[in-house]
């Protein structure tokens, strides 16, 4: 453990404050571990490990079936927020839920949540929603604060309601199922959307905030669903088929894809060449650039399994307390640390093998129920500053600085830590759904 928290972590470290990239940072640790490795006269020399590993070991981290899932649910998320359809899930929103009291502020969250079910990313939602309805909200009298503070905690729910890039990062990575953390992961994302709604009504109400819509009718609502209904078809067409067996998660996103060009084509027509040319050059970016943290990571990661730092960590923890609802505070604040300063996939890759020993071994988790626990509990990162970076979307949309915003979603924050911790507690949460469809004995 010394030999790592040196020459592998400090190394890191120094890397980070200087503003280094996360992944060059992994890359350039690793590799000048393993130089030192295979200098005689070191004592790390003792357990050497060829340099070509770094090279091999990257090469494995990205030679993943599992992983071409990624670029074709980023592409589709991409074409669906291009061609406009997230008009058509705000106005189903609005006419369905708009009129109860904190009518914008419920939109936003419903909304975020439909979108969630195509996007898979925090930030796409954030950056898809928030044009759109932190200005809606601020004219109906919300605070600018208040707006981007929504915006920005229901655009966690992207990740946690399949599909996701983070699941689809942590199943490959750590041998779960995406198909049962696709399955998993629904119950709670509506658990956050019912209780950022129940929050929003609240503060709504005791604070006089947003103007009170009257209630459309259903034929209104019918309308919406209507012209909203091929939206809302990609989810149930995703999770229909990987559920139902009759695709895997990486095809089940080459046909939403596919299915996207189709509805933007032909029933939407707002297909364009420069839409879906800058829909594969945006993919392309956010490809290459999780995959390299992907792969420098592993690299990262294998240097610590092979000096059983897992282990230690299990031994570490355990000597401070064997009880698991300790183990899980312990585990949490940990996250919530580490989330202030390192993105949330680096921290998914990094940490996961770490924690898995503890969570399942000792806590007693299933996998999918840990990867799900891991997952949403490092994407809360997301709303810490000084990293941040939902808020850092959101607020400059809502004309007020990060620092206000980060004061006024804290009761959201808060929130959502609780049902991490609700997720780590009651397994149910995690698999009944999974368990349902057959994902788990």
């Amino acid at each position: 453990m010394e030999i790592v928290a040196l020459y592998l972590l400090l190394p890191l470290f120094v890397l980070l404050v200087l503003g280094v990239p996360i992944a060059i940072s992994l890359g350039l640790s690793s590799a000048f571990f393993l130089y030192l490795m295979n200098i005689p006269e070191l004592e790390l020399a003792a357990r050497p490990i060829p340099i070509m590993t770094l090279v091999t070991e990257m090469f494995t981290g990205v030679n993943q079936f599992a992983l071409l899932a990624l670029p074709m649910f980023v592409l589709s998320g991409e074409l669906m927020n291009r061609f406009n359809i997230v008009d058509r899930l705000i106005d189903l929103a609005r006419y369905s839920i708009g009129w109860v009291r904190g009518g914008m502020a419920h939109v936003t969250i419903a909304a975020s949540t439909m979108f969630a079910f195509i996007s898979g990313s925090a930030l796409a939602t954030a950056a898809s929603i928030g044009p759109i309805m932190i200005p809606a909200m601020i004219k109906e009298k919300y605070p600018n604060a208040f707006a981007a503070a929504l915006v920005a905690a229901a655009a966690m729910l992207g990740p946690i309601i399949p599909p996701s890039t983070p699941m689809i990062i942590v199943g490959s990575q750590l041998g779960i199922s995406i198909g049962g953390m696709f399955a998993g992961g629904i119950l709670p994302g509506l658990m956050i959307s019912a209780v950022l709604m129940i929050m929003s009504y609240l503060i709504a109400r005791r604070r006089n905030m947003g103007e009170v819509h009257k209630f459309e009718g259903v034929p209104a609502i019918t309308r919406s669903i209507f012209r909203a209904l091929p939206a809302i078809s990609v989810p149930a067409l995703l999770l229909i088929g990987i559920i139902g067996g009759v695709f895997t998660p990486t095809e089940a996103g080459a046909v939403t894809v596919a299915y996207a060009l189709f509805l933007g084509t032909f029933y939407f027509r707002t297909a364009e060449r420069s839409k879906i040319l800058g829909a594969l050059w945006s993919t392309a970016k956010i490809t290459a650039s999780v995959l390299f943290i992907v792969a420098c990571a592993l690299v990262f990661n294998r240097i610590m399994t092979y000096f059983q730092v897992p282990q230690n960590l299990v031994k570490l923890m355990v000597s401070i307390s064997s009880d698991p609802v300790v183990l899980v505070i312990i585990i949490i604040a940990f996250l919530l640390f580490v989330g202030t300063f390192m993105d949330e996939l680096s921290n998914l890759i990094i940490l996961g093998p770490l924690l898995m020993p503890v969570c399942t071994q000792v806590v007693g988790m299933h996998p999918i129920q840990y990867g799900l626990f891991l997952m949403v509990g490092i994407l809360l990162g997301l709303l810490t500053p000084p990293l941040s970076l939902l808020l850092n979307v959101a607020a400059p949309i809502g004309r007020v600085s990060v620092g206000r915003v980060s004061v006024v979603v804290l009761p959201f924050f808060f929130a959502q830590v609780l049902i991490v911790a609700a997720i780590a507690f009651i397994p149910a949460i995690t698999l009944a759904l999974p368990r349902l469809f057959g994902f788990v004995d």
